[in-house]
């Protein structure tokens, strides 16, 4: 049931980001035939069809690569995966001793991180790219030594393109990526 509501939450993405597009096309169809009974009744009824089925098929590409970065780096995948502010509870996958150093220099470490700025011993802000242009998100990691836990925090704010160009779920990805670069797994499961 969860992918369901995934599906459909990404399926009313798809469509946003297609209306615009969608409408000129028909308008365009309306001008080229002509304003005709036959010609308005025929973009009315199959020009939505088809916009509905191409925007399901985009729909259906967000949500398998979600789940291919969810299952990648075990986090639960659910409908919260599209919002543009994403804070998960990670555990390290070994818990020893030094186990902070090795997930901050991890992380410090990966191409896709910069401007890492560490606030004490408790917590880390950095900038991810979580594709490959030059356009990021902000997260922070908070330690808590005592449970072993990782409060991972990432949220969206320069309008990214999104899993397969939904124009969401940039901050989920960005999660994964995270989780699989720092060798943390999640804690939690989707409610």
């Amino acid at each position: 049931m969860r992918l369901v509501k995934l599906l459909m939450a990404c399926w009313r993405a798809a469509a946003a980001k297609c209306v615009s597009l969608a409408l000129t096309m028909m308008f365009i169809d309306f001008v080229n035939d002509g304003f005709t009974w036959d010609s308005v009744s025929g973009e009315v009824v199959f020009g939505p069809l088809v916009w509905g089925i191409l925007t399901f098929a985009v729909a259906a590409v967000g949500v398998w690569s979600l789940g291919q970065r969810a299952g990648a780096a075990g986090i639960p995948l659910c409908v919260e995966a599209l919002d543009d502010r994403q804070t998960h509870v990670l555990r390290p996958v070994p818990v020893s001793d030094g186990w902070q150093e090795r997930v901050r220099e991890k992380l410090a470490g990966s191409e896709r991180a910069f401007l890492v700025a560490e606030k004490g011993q408790e917590e880390i802000h950095f900038r991810w790219r979580p594709g490959r242009g030059k356009q990021s998100v902000w997260g922070s990691m908070s330690f808590d030594a005592p449970s072993g836990d990782v409060v991972l925090d990432v949220r969206d704010g320069e309008g990214l393109l999104g899993v397969a160009g939904l124009g969401k779920g940039s901050s989920f990805a960005a999660v994964c990526q995270i989780a699989g670069v720092t060798g943390l797994a999640s804690g939690s499961a989707c409610g």
